[in-house]
């Protein structure tokens, strides 16, 4: 007896959901200061992830086009809402160089559409709610209690940790160069401040060669 096709997608989604969980609880770090980003000439991980207009597959993106891979924290952290507003306004010159820019936040799913039309972004924006993709580039981490409190009491709402009850994560801000091959060409990560404009475009321009 053939399984009926409604169940099989079910049945996938629910592995990959599983799968998804599990390797975000492996790879959170325990606080900002003790994350690990991937290196430069690691494989760059890729997942399908959610976007106002459908389910983006971001390794069939990076195959086609060297990308600018820019992680955030949320549509509510200045430091992101500032990448952001810099990398819309070199947009061009990425692009001249022969790059898209894809950018990753915490946000949930209803909020990057108004995020995008608010900030006038002329490149994607995708949701990592779960921090599956973040903990995979090493970068996500567990946040401590008393930062989740202060968040609530501004109405912001943290991630959930998959798997761990009461436990809320963020990630560090971080920006990843990978080439078409999906190698990771260049990294900069830094939880207080962005890559200045022509640390960005410097190493662009060498990762080019």
């Amino acid at each position: 007896m053939k399984t009926p096709p409604s169940l099989r997608i079910i049945a996938i989604a629910a592995a990959l959901f599983a799968s998804v969980k599990l390797h975000a609880t492996q790879t959170l770090a325990d606080a900002p200061e003790s994350v690990s980003p991937l290196a430069v000439g690691s494989a760059a991980p890729t997942q399908v992830l959610p976007t106002p207009d459908g389910p983006f597959d971001l390794g069939e993106a990076i195959a086609n086009k060297p990308t600018i891979l820019v992680f955030y924290r949320a549509n509510w952290c200045g430091l992101g809402n500032r990448a952001l507003a810099e990398l819309r306004d070199s947009a061009q010159i990425y692009e001249d160089l022969g790059f898209q820019i894809i950018a990753v936040s915490a946000d949930t799913p209803e909020t990057i559409k108004p995020a995008i039309e608010k900030n006038h972004l002329n490149y994607t924006l995708l949701t990592d709610r779960s921090l599956s993709l973040s903990a995979a580039y090493g970068i996500a981490f567990r946040a401590p209690q008393e930062l989740v409190n202060n968040y609530a009491q501004k109405g912001i709402s943290l991630p959930s940790v998959p798997d761990e009850k009461g436990v809320a994560g963020l990630l560090v801000p971080t920006v990843f160069i990978v080439d078409r091959n999906g190698t990771i060409r260049w990294v900069y990560s830094n939880s207080k401040k962005n890559p200045t404009r022509n640390q960005l475009l410097n190493a662009a321009i060498k990762a080019r060669t």
